[in-house]
């Protein structure tokens, strides 16, 4: 019910400015309510059109699966939901299989079933919103770049609540290959994947209802649009601030958490300056 992801630490100035982070993901939370509606019905539409619908597990989306596997044409069937659990609980590595897992074939078995467990679990637990916004603060966007407040400041200086259209696409789009579509390594493939998005977006009918998208020139317009990308991001430039001074504070709060002094916290319970989310 309180799952833990690994978040990063911020260190402020007296005046309340950004000096640097530590982190192992470099991962900011963000809530709901701080994420546009765009990125929200794009990563739907492009990832689990059912989302709202099912209660973890797409079971029309599974059987449409393995009849693709049949017929040659093999793709995923993973839920929002699904994802979120193999995020999350790591229900994919080798030791989470038991000896079972070493049977050939058994273990993506084992696995799955996993998957699907925790799913329907994380469906009873917490709301729509809930798991959107988990699955958007865990996922890995790519060049070191957890969640995606990280991802928006990382790829176009900019927050989630201020995507665009085409930013937006370029995001989700990542998460089908964050190599081979990473619009800064491969902006030929991002560009291709972006567009393939905003089709597949574009062609549902609430697009049009709701008046997301006026009409077909609109995304023409959107799809004929360069990929542009943040030059050098502030995030960037203030985690380069005072390095010696950030060195010298990582062994006084390392002190800190080893002798229980940090304020509201147990000290049986000993906190990571790289994953605990600290704000000093």
């Amino acid at each position: 019910e309180n799952p833990t992801v690994s978040e990063a630490s911020e260190v402020y100035s007296a005046d309340g400015k950004l000096i640097g982070r530590y982190y192992n993901e470099d991962r900011t939370p963000v809530e709901y309510k701080d994420i546009s509606p765009i990125l929200i019905r794009t990563l739907v539409d492009t990832e689990d059109e059912r989302f709202y619908h099912h209660h973890g597990i797409d079971f029309k989306g599974l059987f449409s699966a393995i009849k693709d596997i049949f017929s040659g044409h093999a793709r995923g069937a993973s839920t929002i939901t699904q994802q979120l659990a193999k995020n999350m609980f790591r229900v994919r590595t080798k030791h989470k299989t038991g000896l079972l897992g070493k049977i050939p074939g058994v273990n993506i078995l084992i696995m799955k079933a996993k998957e699907w467990i925790v799913a329907t679990k994380l469906e009873i637990i917490f709301s729509k919103e809930e798991i959107l916004t988990m699955y958007l603060n865990t996922v890995d966007f790519g060049c070191n770049s957890f969640g995606i407040k990280t991802a928006s400041a990382r790829y176009f200086n900019t927050t989630p609540d201020r995507l665009t259209y085409d930013q937006a696409a370029i995001l989700v789009g990542l998460l089908k290959a964050t190599s081979i579509y990473n619009p800064k390594n491969n902006p030929k493939n991002s560009l291709e994947r972006r567009n393939t998005v905003l089709d597949v977006v574009f062609n549902h009918d609430h697009m049009i209802i709701n008046g997301i998208l006026a009409n077909a020139s609109q995304l023409d317009s959107i799809k004929s649009l360069p990929i542009e990308l943040a030059r050098r991001t502030n995030e960037k430039s203030q985690n380069e601030a005072a390095p010696y001074f950030r060195e010298e504070l990582v062994e006084y709060i390392d002190m800190l958490c080893e002798i229980g002094e940090i304020r509201g916290y147990d000290a049986t319970n000993k906190l990571n300056l790289y994953s605990d989310g600290l704000k000093i």
